[in-house]
């Protein structure tokens, strides 16, 4: 009966979990009680499968689910400015966006003094779910397990690709149910601007690590709850998202010293070898490593010619580096095999930059890296 009800609902066979469990009454009089005990049990699948449709519905990326026009999609759910973050739901449900900076002043965020005097910092602020919906009634999902908000870190401002000015972002962990019953957080980002446009590939690497993270912590929180315990999920993740405040902070200052540092010596000619984006187009699955510490690709080339790249294809730098020394890099942990989705998006990205004619590095080659 289970297997009907997931096929007629068209929950796909790869996603469907071991086991559901329901509350099973068996009646000892069929006749009287049989139909009602069936309707139960039908009933605890089918609300299952609905409140996992529905939490799914109502996630879209940038955007919070406003529970007055009941959309993850209406005008209301989305912020217009790049500095716009996530700020509270009003008491109708409908979510408002506030400019981060001007929080920022107004709760006088550590660092907001060096963000305003133009120093390359990234500010950030963790707030909990119960701040986020003081003002919203229950008739307007203030309870509602479709977009329930346990813990939130704002973050910016980071530079972006694709625009001239930067970007905020509302960083959130969403509490949701899986088809078996347990509890699973997962992040979900909310601005006006693109995550993958983040200038800085390393937040894309801390933002993966995570959603990891909280896979694990999903998991912990299950065994607890299985044990008889009742933990304050809110609670639960706030060193997780004091964390994530932490690494992303800590990691654009690193960015913003490496970036510099690129620039100075482009001023002073030493640019990687032309050899750089042929290697990278022409390179085999295993010559294409992930650098986890810096949050980049490697490309291993032909004669001991190694180039680093962003994960969207920018050129970072290239030297020399004989197989010995690249193998013990791979020993220590340091280059791992990227994962497949990565080399993927890796090579289109590295396809676009070459259709789009950008010009590659021109210097003679560069010198050994020990």
């Amino acid at each position: 009966m289970a297997r009907t009800l997931l096929d007629a609902e068209g929950v796909d066979l790869f996603g469907r979990p071991r086991f559901v469990e329901v509350k099973l009454r068996v009646p000892l009089d069929v006749g009287r009680d049989g139909h009602r005990a069936a309707r139960e049990a039908v009933d605890q699948i089918l609300a299952r499968v609905r409140d996992v449709r529905e939490h799914e519905q109502a996630l879209k990326p940038g955007a919070v689910f406003c529970y007055f026009s009941n959309a993850a999609d209406a005008p209301t759910s989305r912020p217009t400015g790049l500095r716009d973050v996530f700020d509270q739901f009003e008491s109708t449900g409908r979510p408002v966006f506030q400019d981060f900076v001007t929080m920022a002043i107004d709760r006088k965020d550590a660092g907001i003094d060096e963000l305003l005097n133009g120093e390359e910092i990234i500010v950030t602020h963790v707030s909990q779910g119960r701040i986020l919906r003081t003002q919203q009634l229950h008739e307007f999902g203030a309870e509602s397990p479709v977009f329930r908000i346990v813990g939130q870190v704002d973050a910016g401002l980071f530079p972006l690709l694709s625009a001239e000015h930067k970007a905020a972002f509302s960083f959130q962990v969403l509490r949701s149910t899986t088809l078996e019953g347990a509890p699973r957080f997962r992040l979900h980002w909310v601005g006006a601007g693109e995550v993958r446009d983040i200038a800085d590939p390393g937040v894309a690497q801390i933002l993966k690590r995570f959603q990891q993270t909280l896979d694990v912590e999903s998991l912990r929180l299950a065994g607890l709850i299985s044990n008889g315990e009742q933990p304050d999920e809110e609670e639960f993740v706030l060193p997780l998202l004091q964390d994530l405040a932490r690494r992303l902070a800590g990691r654009a200052r690193r960015a913003g010293k490496r970036t510099g540092h690129a620039k100075l010596r482009t001023e002073q000619g030493q640019r990687p070898t032309t050899k750089a984006w042929d290697d990278a187009r022409d390179a085999v699955d295993e010559r294409i490593l992930r650098d986890d510490e810096q949050g980049t690709i490697v490309v291993v080339g032909a004669k001991n010619r190694v180039h680093v790249f962003s994960f969207d294809a920018r050129h970072v730098t290239s030297f020399m580096m004989n197989g010995s020394n690249v193998q013990r890099r791979r020993g220590e942990g340091r280059w791992n095999p990227a994962e497949p989705e990565e080399r993927g998006e890796f090579r289109l990205a590295l396809k676009k930059r070459i259709e789009r004619g950008e010009e590659p590095p021109t210097e003679p080659e560069p010198p050994t890296a020990e």
